[in-house]
């Protein structure tokens, strides 16, 4: 159990001594997190439009038309 703990720590060590070259692996993985949380949010808010109510649409400004056709839009387009 002893050499298992040290070699985890051993291990840890490692890691935190290439982190550097590790590091360029965090921007393209916090870019794709920041792309699929973006992707939610659009399916989100394009799921409240298809089932908000009319009168809710028209206090906001909207017509029932440029929701609809708003909310018909796949995720991954803006």
């Amino acid at each position: 159990m002893a050499n298992v703990t040290m070699h985890k720590t051993y291990a840890f060590g490692m890691l935190q001594k290439n982190k550097q070259s590790v590091s360029f692996l965090k921007a393209p993985i916090a870019s794709i997190i920041q792309k699929l949380i973006t992707w939610q949010e659009r399916l989100n808010e394009r799921a409240s439009l298809r089932d908000a109510d009319a009168h809710l649409l028209l206090d906001m400004g909207i017509s029932t038309q440029a929701a609809q056709s708003e909310a018909s839009k796949p995720f991954w387009v803006r």
